[in-house]
Order: structure tokens, then sequence, then C-alpha cells
């Protein structure tokens, strides 16, 4: 059910949407969309749903350039790999911050709030 058959009917479902939204004089080929959808599945079957929901809504968003009078699958692809970089700088970034919250919690001096024992601190005349 959720194997590379409906995978690729998905990437390519997210792609007429990009098509939709570009509103370009050449709507998008339906052979190049079928072969371009098979071949991103097989090339990046490790990409997370969320993660190409996050391209497609920053393609639609001139991000990444935009079509010149007609879809084109090679733009689609040319856009993916630069999403991929922004990607891995940004989840560098987070995994820098969540090392260096580590680090300060494991730096952090320890609070030491105690009292000595009551016949202790009577006979040190402490209050």
């Amino acid at each position: 059910m959720y194997g590379y058959g409906s995978s690729a009917l998905w990437v390519k479902t997210q792609l007429l949407t990009i098509d939709f939204a570009s509103s370009t004089k050449e709507g998008a080929d339906e052979n190049a969309l079928n072969e371009f959808s098979g071949l991103f599945v097989g090339q990046y079957h490790y990409i997370k749903l969320t993660e190409f929901i996050l391209f497609v809504a920053r393609f639609k968003l001139g991000r990444y350039g935009k079509f010149y009078g007609y879809f084109d699958t090679i733009t689609v692809g040319e856009a993916f790999r630069k999403f991929l970089r922004e990607r891995s700088d940004e989840l560098e970034v987070i995994i820098r911050r969540r090392n260096n919250q580590a680090q300060e919690q494991r730096q952090a001096p320890v609070e030491r709030n105690h009292q000595p024992p009551d016949d202790l601190r009577a006979k040190l005349n402490l209050k």
C-alpha cells in the first residue's frame, strides 16, 4: 500500500500543486511527471514526508526560483538539491545548539544549599 507506486503518485500529486501554483503558460507534461516522480522516489527514498511538504511550500513561496513559460522537472530537481543543502545547514545548527545546551548543563556548578545538623549549629553558634 505504501510502496514505490504510491510514493511516486504522492510526489506527482505534490508536483502538480506546484504546477498549479506557478500558473505557467504550459502545464506539466504527464509523462515527464510520471518519470520524474519515479526517479525522485528512487533517488531520495530517505526523505521524510514532512520534509518534502516543506520543500513544496518553500518552492511555492518562490524560494528556489520560478518557471519560465512551462513547468520544468529539471528546475524542480535543481531546487530540491538547494533544499537539501539548506536542510543540511539547518540540521547542523540544531545539532550544534543541542550539543551546546548539553555541555552547558554538564558544566553548571552544583548548588549546595544545605544546613548542618541542629546540634552542630548549636555548638558553632550558627543561626
